[in-house]
């Protein structure tokens, strides 16, 4: 009797646990580069990954702020915003930077890309350069939120692969150190018609490879 009470009752608090989950509210960042603000030959696109991402906790989303730009934004210009914490306005709304890493409790961050398309002559201390800059970012990040993080991969933006395969497999190390999902999107060349920027369908790829976290 005692085994079948304390059975139901494992199960309950698994229930509980579990409603309580999946019942909890989304406060969604996005933050970075032209990837995350969702840009494409045409300038913009419909259904980019943080507007898919949205849409996905679309039924408990408390908050949605999308902190990028399709400028030359690169890693330390995202960290000297964070240091500064930058004021924006979003949807008519004031935010500081600081407090929405410290209220969101769902990230996902493209950057390090531009590092890449603006540097002649890329070999590999340029990578390890950059791969040190973005440790100190993930790591400065971390301090003001402790909750899930994604960070996207690079892609053959240079049309070098060995270099990107280099810079994907110890940032994927770094990611992992440092408690970040690392979103491998290495095959968005794929999803590439012309030039540098997906299609709505490399958006898509891109999201369904972040979603594919909570499954």
């Amino acid at each position: 009797m005692k085994k079948i009470i304390l059975t139901i009752l494992v199960f309950l608090i698994i229930f509980l646990i579990y409603s309580f989950n999946i019942s909890e509210e989304t406060y969604y960042l996005s933050i970075g580069d032209y990837l995350s603000y969702g840009i494409n030959n045409l300038d913009k696109v419909n259904n980019n990954y943080s507007e898919n991402i949205k849409t996905y906790y679309q039924k408990n989303l408390k908050n949605y702020v999308n902190y990028s730009s399709i400028d030359d934004y690169r890693v330390m210009d995202l960290m000297n915003d964070i240091n500064d914490n930058k004021e924006i306005v979003y949807n008519n709304k004031d935010y500081n930077l600081q407090n929405l890493l410290i209220k969101a409790n769902l990230i996902t961050i493209s950057i390090g890309m531009n590092d890449l398309i603006y540097k002649k002559n890329i070999d590999y201390n340029y990578v390890d350069e950059l791969l040190s800059d973005i440790e100190e970012l993930l790591i400065l990040i971390r301090k003001y939120n402790k909750d899930k993080i994604y960070f996207l991969s690079f892609y053959n933006v240079i049309e070098n692969e060995d270099i990107i395969n280099y810079a994907n497999k110890k940032l994927e190390t770094i990611c992992n150190k440092n408690n970040i999902n690392y979103v491998d999107i290495s095959k968005l060349n794929n999803y590439i018609l012309t030039g540098m920027y997906p299609t709505e369908s490399g958006y898509t790829y891109i999201t369904d490879k972040i979603l594919s976290f909570t499954k």
